[in-house]
C-alpha cells in the first residue's frame, strides 16, 4: 500500500520532467517592445533614468523622406552617455533597411537633448528608435 500512495507524485514528476525537455514554442515577435513603442529602451538602469517627450513626424519636402524629431530627457542627477539607432520601417513595421548608425547623446543631469534623424528612404512610413548605455 506504500507503493500506491508514492506512485502519483512520482508520475507528476514524470509529468513535469517531460514537460521541461526541448524543443520549445518560439515566442513571437508580435509581442515585442518594438511593436509596441516606437521608442524602446535596451536596459532597465537606463530605462529609470531617461524620459522620452512627444516626438514629431513629417516628411522631407522635395525628398519625401522621413524625419523624426524625439526629445530624449536625463531625470538622473549625474550625466549619462546614451547610444541612439533608428530603423525606418514600412506601414507594417518591416524593416527596410533603412537604419541609422548609432549616435552618442551626452546628457547632463536634467539636460534633454532632441535627437533628429532623417531616413534615407521616401518609402520610410514608420519607425523605430532604440536607446542603450554607451559604456
Amino acid at each position: 500500500m506504500t507503493t500506491r500512495r508514492n506512485l502519483p507524485p512520482l508520475l507528476a514528476l514524470a509529468a513535469l520532467a517531460a514537460c521541461a525537455s526541448p524543443p520549445y514554442a518560439a515566442l513571437s515577435i508580435e509581442a515585442d517592445a518594438e511593436l509596441e513603442s516606437n521608442v524602446v529602451v535596451a536596459d532597465a538602469e537606463l530605462h529609470d533614468v531617461v524620459r522620452v517627450g512627444r516626438f514629431g513626424v513629417e516628411r522631407v519636402p522635395g525628398t519625401n523622406q522621413l524625419k523624426v524629431v524625439v526629445p530624449v530627457r536625463n531625470i538622473d542627477d549625474e550625466q549619462i552617455q546614451v547610444l541612439v539607432q533608428t530603423s525606418f520601417l514600412d506601414g507594417q513595421k518591416r524593416p527596410l533597411g533603412d537604419d541609422t548608425n548609432q549616435q552618442v547623446k551626452i546628457l547632463g543631469p536634467g539636460m534633454t537633448a532632441t535627437i533628429v534623424v532623417i531616413s534615407k528612404l521616401e518609402s520610410a512610413q514608420d519607425w523605430t528608435m532604440r536607446l542603450a548605455w554607451n559604456r
